[in-house]
């Protein structure tokens, strides 16, 4: 006999309708009979909800071999069809296995990483060999397929997302004037223009997507977005300003961190520099995010171009 289903709470609902609008309620209402469908046919029993993302709904669970597993599922089915597929590419313990998939309703059922404490809770930033080994793993052994969008497209997707904060907050305008906003987008444009499709990126390589795997596995990587780019200096540019709390140490971790990824450390800066002002906005939406921080990535905003020739 199969476990209860979990039951989906209002925070879940409203962090999901927030991403996909209020049309997802019938989706809401099939779930319940989708999820029990998936149990049978996966053999899976159902633990709690992982309250985290706005995306997919996901779930711990077990299998029968007593395994513990994390269910992902989502109305964005071909997001999940490409976390899915990017996940199965990378040869690499830096990322976890891919235990089933179904495309047709956008579920994908993943092994639990443990203790899978992410990066965003934890208290100390990690050492840059074991960021740069995360990030070089997986431009390593990824496959690029071509049926993932190139890396432009996933950075006008993010600008273009990224605003959204101004509608829900308008006096974040004055925190961060939306032409200093834009003058990141460029300078991200100028970055991407040469940047060869070549290699995959995980593409969403935030400190809330890096699990901690343990002494023996490093650094795992969640929740990919998956895009084509042969750059690793725009993968590394969450992890370069997570909590930095002065830019010269925004400067420092680039110069340490360059080299062991292959990157130039004055075009690792600019990645970090044109997407400063996402950040302050990011940051000053949040309630509990420290004055200093935001105060430090609307500085280093400040440092791209204003003229958009560079």
């Amino acid at each position: 006999m199969r476990s209860p289903l979990p039951r989906i709470g209002d925070e879940v609902r409203r962090r999901l309708t927030a991403r996909f609008g209020d049309g997802i309620g019938p989706w809401f209402d099939e779930l319940p009979a989708v999820l029990g469908v998936l149990a049978e046919r996966w053999q899976i029993d159902f633990g709690p909800l992982i309250p985290r993302g706005s995306m997919s709904v996901v779930i711990r669970c077990q299998t029968a071999a007593g395994r513990p597993a994390v269910l992902k599922i989502s109305p964005d089915r071909l997001r999940l069809a490409n976390e899915a597929s990017a996940l199965e590419s990378w040869a690499t313990v830096h990322t976890p296995t891919v235990l089933a998939v179904d495309e047709s309703v956008g579920a994908v059922l993943l092994e639990a990483i443990e203790p899978g404490v992410s990066l965003a809770e934890s208290a100390t930033y990690p050492r840059l060999e074991i960021v740069s080994e995360l990030l070089t793993s997986l431009h390593a052994t990824g496959f690029p397929d071509p049926s993932y969008p190139p890396l432009a497209e996933r950075i006008a997707y993010l600008f273009d997302s990224g605003t959204k904060p101004y509608t829900r907050r308008p006096e974040l305008i004055e925190l961060v004037p939306p032409e200093l906003y834009e003058r990141g987008r460029q300078l991200a444009n100028r970055l991407v223009e040469h940047v060869s499709p070549t290699a995959l990126l995980h593409g969403d390589l935030t400190p809330s997507n890096i699990l901690d795997g343990g002494n023996g596995r490093g650094l795992v990587a969640i929740d990919p977005a998956p895009c084509l780019g042969d750059d690793l200096g725009f993968e590394a540019i969450d992890l370069v300003l997570w909590r930095a709390d002065d830019v010269d140490l925004i400067g420092a971790r680039a110069e340490q961190l360059a080299p062991a990824i292959g990157v130039d450390a004055r075009r690792l800066l600019d990645w970090c520099t044109a997407f400063a002002a996402m950040t302050a906005l990011e940051l000053g939406e949040a309630s509990d995010s420290s004055p200093d921080r935001i105060r430090v990535a609307v500085t280093l905003a400040s440092q791209a171009p204003s003229d958009p020739s560079g």
